[in-house]
């Protein structure tokens, strides 16, 4: 048993929380990683995998089990070698654990992950902070975010945090990710192949005319007579970068689903207008001309492919996007700082 300290997460709110220290799994990461069959190179070193991983592993243990899949940075981490390497450019460092469920689930998962770490030690601790209860308050029952601990530091613990999204993706685009979360645990707990691309090819912003020597690789096209779109951020880059260079376009158990692609796109114009526009930029992504040849050579040509079964399924312009965004403008919600205090 170790000693419980009580901890200072926001000061002016007057947040705290208590925790165990030393911070510990019962299960520990290595462990769950076997019993969720996935493969000896996904690095649960890294805090945020570690819990990731331990999560998907108490979900499953849980009575009943829960349906839960994670997205985002661990899933890459999770699926891909090309993102656990270090010699390759395309790991980069996590910040957050995305995870969705079953929105009729997610009552009961609130629940679990407020007492989850009674069974499953201080690793997998969360906390609604006071902010937290302000951004989930307005995500409309299908979307929360909470705070986690991740390492003691002297004098306090490191903070992460954890972003729970029920039965669909909804930010630039709207992704319905049902099947995807029910069929999760023979997907390595994450959501499919194809639903991890779209999930970052999705991303689309736009921004004033004169900034665009801040972002100039990000850069889409003009739009309207001030402003430009801009594609993903160089983090998302590299996770898709990773997909493509560890996994074919194909229909097979390893590949990404063309057929699951194309029903996507050709149903959506948006969608199918955004996705095109950045294949068109990581195209000409520096990230991808510093690659070495080989892998760089794969990557490109699976770009090459994307970028065909895009022009190959165009569906119907929608008058409704005639002058307009063709995509929802969703502004980012700021976390709370990343480390508490003792006192």
């Amino acid at each position: 048993m170790g000693e419980v300290v009580d901890l200072v997460i926001d000061p002016i709110r007057g947040d705290r929380l208590s925790v165990e220290i030393p911070i510990a799994f019962r299960t520990s990461p290595e462990e769950a990683r076997r019993e969720l069959g996935l493969a000896d190179w996904v690095d649960v070193s890294d805090p945020i995998v570690a819990r990731g991983v331990a999560l998907l592993g108490a979900a499953r243990r849980a009575d009943p089990p829960l349906h839960l899949a994670v997205l985002g940075g661990v899933a890459h981490r999770i699926r891909c070698l090309s993102s656990n390497r270090t010699d390759l450019g395309l790991r980069r460092t996590l910040h957050d654990l995305d995870v969705v469920c079953l929105h009729k689930e997610l009552p009961a998962l609130r629940s679990f992950l407020s007492s989850v770490h009674q069974r499953e030690g201080s690793g997998l601790q969360f906390h609604e902070t006071a902010g937290d209860r302000i951004f989930n308050s307005l995500g409309e029952g299908r979307r929360v975010r909470l705070h986690m601990v991740l390492d003691q530091q002297e004098g306090g613990v490191a903070l992460g945090s954890v972003d729970v999204l029920a039965d669909e993706f909804r930010f630039c685009h709207r992704l319905d990710l049902r099947a995807d979360i029910a069929e999760s645990g023979s997907q390595q707990g994450t959501l499919s192949l194809a639903l991890l691309l779209m999930t970052k090819l999705q991303f689309i912003q736009r921004i004033p005319g004169g900034d665009r020597a801040k972002v100039p690789d990000r850069v889409l096209e003009r739009f309207g007579r001030h402003d430009l779109v801009i594609g993903p951020e160089a983090k998302d880059v590299r996770d898709v970068f990773a997909l493509l260079l560890d996994h074919p376009i194909a229909e097979t158990p390893d590949g990404i689903s063309p057929t699951r692609l194309s029903a996507a796109l050709s149903s959506d114009w948006g969608l199918w207008r955004t996705v095109g526009l950045n294949l068109e930029m990581l195209a000409r992504s520096p990230i991808l001309t510093d690659l070495p040849a080989g892998p760089g050579a794969q990557v490109r040509r699976r770009v090459d492919a994307l970028r065909d079964l895009v022009h190959s399924v165009a569906p119907k312009r929608r008058f409704g996007f005639l002058g307009g965004p063709w995509w929802e403008e969703v502004d980012a919600q700021p976390s709370v700082d990343g480390t508490a205090s003792v006192g």
